[in-house]
């Protein structure tokens, strides 16, 4: 019996997966995906009467009679983050779409997605999409052998340009690819099929090398005989009259409605019985399907849903096994307990609190926080609980983050959340939303404690008394200055330029209205104590502020975020202190 090959499709952000399947399909998923990004695996069966009827004759180019039953499609996340989701559908998969921008090219996540395949030794073809995007392309033909001989000379070169720019990214990876039409060995060659996911232009050809190369090169791996089921789930949902359900993704062996299943859950592991075994129609995305048929076993390389007890736990992106005797039962549990040892999450004693709906999305967002260096204490599937805000006092304000990955939030923890101001609750279903979010939280809040540290010393500065400028000869004396180089901020204190402390900058004055902090360049009134005018200060005199050797470190820990000019002035005043008294900077 030969099964249906399991085909990936993967790809960087807005390739066009999801489209691709769509114009298969006849459907439109990627309209009711979040910002037109997949965010969970899904499944769809494309029968071969379908295949057969997208590619029209180009099917008898094979030469072959085709075994196959049909393509199961695994349409994959499109984000970075999703390298282990990726991983997963790369495990799973026979054959794979990488989907390429023809006007952007190799990207990194489509490098990334490139060298998972290459880890799984999953072989893949990829489909240059969007060349109804190319100006002056015209579709007359969804055949794209025949539609690229009406495309003007210079057209053809330019896509043919853009075919050996990939080449030569891929090359660097180690992959020999041409165009499709080019290649003589597909076992040595990647093949490269231009495509129009919106037009539907080159999905002929697609389809054909997909089903080319599974007839042709993973016949014993397509020839299946009935054993142990194993599955992955896609979603845990509620259906009406069956209850809790697991959508799931047969892969191996067979699952009959007579076996148990052994099913790993928020907790352990679960062992059940099926109630009912059930298959969405062919060309239907599984994930979005209402109406689903019966069936009394499930074969290899199918997308079913089940109904059962004591699912209320499992999580999605956990591992099945079918088993129909007591050894069978003990092997399974063998088998997912392995499973779960391959990925621990690495919590910290401080840090974020990270929620998801599914295992794979919480795997998916561990790594991308990990990349970004953002530590978690605590990470689950689940909606966000009055827990996960407790569990965050007393740690540092930029540790105060819950973040939600396409699930919800509790009523309780709702109402905790909006008792505790300081916690900050990211809400979203894309990640690197979440990352980005976070970080210019983060940046804010690093912002604010350089404002108030910075608030609190006196700022380097250089300025001089303007002559026609005194307001007031003392107590305290109140004269226009020039701000020559550097900063002033009330409360600095000053001195002369050959090291003699005088008193403070009580206050600064622009235009009558009080400032915090006067800059090169400006004019500005101020009050200075300590001194009068004619004893220890001069009409005209320049000026520098006295930095305290605490002011001093304290500047140099910030001072990436201090201006040059401000540096400049520090460098001056560090000479004629260091010249009074070299110790200084250690008061």
């Amino acid at each position: 019996m030969y099964r249906q090959p399991i085909v990936s499709v993967l790809g960087h952000v807005d390739s066009g997966k999801t489209t691709l399947l769509d114009f298969i399909r006849g459907s439109l998923v990627v309209q009711k995906e979040s910002g037109s990004i997949t965010q969970m695996i899904g499944a769809t069966e494309v029968p071969l009467e379908k295949v057969e009827e997208i590619c029209g004759g180009l099917l008898d180019q094979l030469d072959t009679e085709l075994k196959l039953p049909g393509i199961l499609f695994i349409d994959t996340p499109g984000h970075a983050a999703f390298t282990s989701l990726r991983k997963r559908g790369g495990s799973l998969s026979d054959i794979a779409v990488v989907m390429v921008d023809v006007n952007d090219g190799i990207e990194p996540q489509t490098r990334e997605a490139i060298e998972i395949l290459q880890e799984t030794n999953t072989p893949f073809v990829i489909a240059l999409n969007k060349i109804d995007k190319m100006p002056g392309w015209k579709t007359e033909d969804r055949c794209w052998t025949r539609n690229f001989q009406n495309q003007k000379e210079k057209l053809r070169n330019r896509l043919d340009e853009k075919i050996y720019e990939i080449m030569g990214d891929l090359s660097d990876l180690g992959i020999t690819c041409d165009r499709f039409d080019r290649v003589d060995n597909f076992q040595k060659k990647v093949a490269i099929v231009p495509t129009s996911a919106e037009t539907g232009e080159g999905i002929p050809e697609l389809l054909m090398v997909l089903t080319g190369l599974s007839q042709r090169y993973l016949g014993d791996r397509l020839e299946v005989e009935k054993g142990t089921g194993k599955a992955t789930v896609l979603e845990v949902n509620e259906v009406k009259g069956f209850g809790t359900t697991i959508d799931v993704i047969l892969y191996d062996g067979t699952i009959e409605k007579e076996d148990k299943l052994i099913i790993q859950e928020k907790d352990g592991i679960v062992e059940t019985e099926i109630k009912a075994l059930l298959r969405s129609k062919p060309l239907k995305e599984i994930r979005r399907e209402k109406k689903f048929e019966e069936i009394e076993e499930a074969t290899p390389a199918s997308g079913v849903k089940i109904a059962a007890k004591e699912l209320e736990k499992v999580i999605a992106g956990a591992t099945v096994r079918a088993a129909g005797n007591e050894e069978e039962v003990e092997e399974g549990r063998k088998d997912i307990e392995e499973k779960m040892q391959e990925f621990k999450i690495e919590t910290q004693k401080e840090g974020v609190v990270v929620k998801a709906d599914s295992l794979g999305s919480l795997e998916a967002v561990y790594k991308h926080f990990k990349e970004a260096e953002i530590p978690i204490s605590k990470a689950e599937v689940g909606k966000i609980t009055k827990q996960d805000f407790l569990e965050l006092e007393g740690f540092e304000d930029e540790h105060k983050a819950v973040f939600g990955f396409n699930t919800g939030i509790t009523e309780d923890a709702d109402d905790v959340g909006g008792e505790k101001e300081e916690i900050k609750v990211f809400q979203s279903d894309i990640i690197y939303e979440l990352v980005d979010r976070y970080e210019e939280w983060r940046e804010e809040i690093e912002r604010r404690k350089r404002e108030e540290k910075l608030k609190d010393i006196s700022r380097p500065g250089k300025f001089r008394i303007l002559p026609e400028h005194v307001f007031r000869s003392s107590n305290p004396v109140v004269v226009g200055v020039e701000v020559v180089e550097g900063a002033l901020s009330p409360g600095s204190k000053y001195m002369t330029k050959e090291g003699e402390e005088l008193g403070r900058i009580k206050s600064i004055q622009d235009e009558g209205e009080s400032i915090d902090i006067a800059r090169k360049g400006d004019e500005v009134a101020v009050s200075l104590t300590g001194v009068q005018m004619g004893r220890q200060i001069e009409k005209g005199q320049t000026l520098l502020t006295d930095i305290a050797g605490e002011d001093y470190r304290i500047i140099k820990k910030m001072e990436e975020y201090i201006s040059q000019d401000e540096l400049n002035a520090l460098e001056k005043i560090v000479e004629i202190k260091d010249q009074k008294n070299p110790r200084w900077k250690l008061s």
